[in-house]
């Protein structure tokens, strides 16, 4: 099965652009968006602004492309830059049949394959903190918080970090509870591992990348594990693809105005992997 994978797009018409005429020449049976596919939600808007988005450009646009290829699916997780009143509104286009929004606690298996979806990152300077977490249960809480998403109130509120982040599941304690799918599978996750040639920005001289996730490849052993969240690092490191625990791991990266994006057959990743820019 043809894998077409890309993240990190921003709600950028220029990239959508690109990934559809990718999609028209390759003809891929299964696209996945790796999160932070929306323009970025405003504080004081989030609605209007990043579900604004979906409803009125990104899912448009996939039903477009479904229309056109009717065989093909589009799957999705949601990164660092989402709130969670996107990932309600994802759910709804899953729920219509538009979309698979991809969950850890419901793996989605097509043609063979199955996919577990992972969308928290470790905590960023960003300020939406809807899909951060502590890595490890023992990390300290950041020193700056940010906001999440209220569903009661219908708006935006404060996340003061240490009630915030030690309120919640760390990474590690979210990835301990998934049990690896039987068969073949892939991981989908926002946050490339740790200490790879994954997760460095340019003007850093130390990992961003998540312990945990590294943890979680090296003892579940998917067929390929794809990634983004840090779209400088294949143009710091000199390479999109790295190997942890003996699997393949990805990060396309993403660029502002050409597309970063991979090709690979689910059947064989290793050999059959390309890049739409680097090849």
């Amino acid at each position: 099965m043809l894998v077409c994978f890309a993240s990190d797009l921003h709600g950028r018409p220029t990239l959508y652009e690109q990934l559809e005429k990718i999609i028209t020449d390759a003809r891929p049976a299964l696209v996945i968006l790796g999160g932070d596919n929306h323009i970025d939600g405003d504080l004081d808007d989030p609605v209007g602004t990043q579900v604004g988005f979906i409803r009125s450009d990104l899912m448009p646009r996939i039903r477009r492309w479904l229309a056109a290829y009717p065989t093909m699916r589009v799957a999705t997780i949601l990164g660092n830059h989402d709130w969670r009143c996107a990932e309600i509104e994802t759910q709804r286009s899953h729920d219509a049949g538009d979309i698979v929004l991809l969950d850890p606690r419901r793996p989605w298996s097509w043609n063979g394959t199955t996919f577990v979806g992972y969308s928290n990152t470790p905590p960023t300077p960003y300020w939406v903190k809807d899909f951060e977490r502590l890595d490890l249960p023992t990390d300290a809480a950041p020193e700056t918080g940010g906001a999440i998403w209220d569903a009661a109130a219908q708006r935006a509120v404060q996340a003061p970090p240490e009630s915030y982040f030690t309120s919640r599941p760390s990474i590690a304690e979210d990835l301990d509870a998934i049990q690896p799918p039987a068969g073949r599978w892939i991981l989908v996750c926002h946050a490339p591992p740790f200490d790879s040639k994954l997760d460095r920005l340019p003007h850093l001289d130390f990992p961003i990348g998540s312990q945990a996730v590294r943890r979680f490849i090296s003892r579940t052993r998917p067929a390929i594990a794809l990634h983004g969240h840090i779209h400088e690092s294949p143009q710091v490191t000199g390479d999109f693809r790295d190997h942890v625990g003996g699997v393949l791991c990805v990060n396309p990266g993403q660029g502002r105005d050409e597309l970063h994006a991979v090709l690979f057959d689910s059947d064989d990743p290793e050999r059959t992997l390309r890049h739409s820019v680097f090849g």
